[in-house]
């Protein structure tokens, strides 16, 4: 019998196969399946459902991308998450028009924002706009990378990580400006 790893990379695998071609909302478990060729019994054996399964292959592949340490800001992997995301840009902008619930925008938002928040959080001298300036900027952080993979041109990932990494900077220093004069 596969190791528990083997069959849920398995099952991962035709998830994105099936993802680089069409919209998960059109995807059924019995279609998972079929393209890992692994049988509907084994798959619940693994995951309650294909939700869960996104969700698992969001993480192990963050996981496998990002070494999440305390001591590192989000400019030390954001290289490395350009350059995954790059790397699979038909699985990415199918996975990106999947919203709501266990969405990878809801998944990026939740690695994100904590992150970011380290980073920018004590520029703010109160709470509540730190929250609502990080919540913003995870949101476009997101959003650039939707747009970014989309061009037909698309700039190379080293590229787009110094280029964002400028236009969040200058927008987080620009924001933490206002209203200091009063």
């Amino acid at each position: 019998m596969a190791s528990s790893s083997v069959m849920k990379h398995a099952l991962a695998g035709g998830l994105k196969t099936l993802l680089r071609k069409r919209s998960f909302d059109d995807i059924t478990v019995a279609d998972i399946c079929n393209a890992s060729e692994i049988s509907r019994r084994s798959f619940y054996r693994y995951f309650q459902d294909k939700y869960d399964l996104l969700n698992w292959l969001y993480d192990d592949e963050f996981c496998s991308t990002v070494d999440e340490r305390p001591d590192r800001t989000i400019w030390d992997y954001y290289p490395d998450i350009c350059r995954h995301l790059y790397s699979d840009r038909e699985f990415y902008l199918h996975a990106f028009s999947f919203t709501g619930q266990n969405s990878f925008r809801e998944f990026c938002t939740s690695k994100l924002y904590p992150l970011l928040m380290n980073d920018f959080g004590q520029v703010f001298s109160d709470e509540k706009v730190a929250h609502f300036v990080i919540d913003r900027i995870t949101s476009a952080t997101f959003d650039g990378f939707q747009w970014w993979l989309r061009q037909d041109l698309c700039m190379p990932p080293d590229e787009y990580a110094a280029f964002s990494q400028k236009i969040i900077m200058d927008v987080a220093k620009g924001i933490s400006m206002i209203g200091k004069d009063k």
